[in-house]
C-alpha cells in the first residue's frame, strides 16, 4: 500500500488484494461498505482519485467497469429461486395429497372387503341355521312318527 500511496496508478490498484485496497480506501478517508466486492471499491478509489486530480479522468473509461448495483439480478435471481422453491413445495404437497388418498382408497377397499366378509359370515351363518332347524323338524317328524307308530302298535 505505500507503493501507491507514494505513486497512483491504476495498474499498481490492480495487482493489489482486497484487503491492500481496503488500506487504500481507509488511508484516503472514502466511504464503503466492508462486505462490497474488491471491483466495488476499487471502483470508489479510482473515482476519489479522479475527483481529486491525482489520475486523469481517462483512467475511468479503461479501467475495468463493473456494475455497482446489481439489485435488480439479485432480486430476479430471488424471484427465480423463490418460484423454484414454491414449484418443488407444490410438488411436495401434491405428492403428499397423492399418497393420502391413496392410502384412503386402501382403507376404504378394506372396510368394503371387510364388510363383505362379515355379510358373507352372517349369511353362512344364516344358511347353517335353517339347516338346523329343518334337521331338528325332521327329527320332530321322525319322533312323532315313531311315537304315532308305537301308539298304533299298543292299541288292540
Amino acid at each position: 500500500m505505500p507503493l501507491f500511496v507514494a505513486s497512483p496508478s491504476v495498474e499498481e490498484l490492480d495487482s493489489l488484494k482486497k484487503s491492500e485496497i481496503v488500506k487504500v480506501a481507509k488511508h484516503y478517508g472514502i466511504e464503503f461498505q466492508p462486505l462490497m466486492r474488491k471491483d466495488e471499491i476499487k471502483r470508489y478509489v479510482l473515482e476519489y482519485l479522479v475527483d481529486e486530480s491525482v489520475l486523469p479522468s481517462t483512467v475511468l473509461e479503461t479501467a475495468i467497469t463493473v456494475p455497482t448495483d446489481n439489485t435488480f439480478e439479485l432480486k430476479r435471481l430471488e424471484i427465480e429461486m423463490n418460484k423454484e422453491i414454491r414449484l418443488k413445495e407444490m410438488e411436495r404437497e401434491r405428492e403428499r395429497e397423492e399418497r393420502e388418498r391413496e392410502r384412503e382408497e386402501r382403507e376404504m377397499q378394506k372396510e368394503k372387503e371387510e364388510r363383505e366378509m362379515q355379510m358373507q359370515k352372517e349369511k353362512e351363518e344364516r344358511e347353517m341355521q335353517m339347516q338346523r332347524k329343518k334337521e331338528e323338524e325332521k327329527k320332530e317328524k321322525e319322533v312323532e312318527a315313531t311315537r304315532v307308530r308305537g301308539h298304533k302298535r299298543l292299541r288292540p
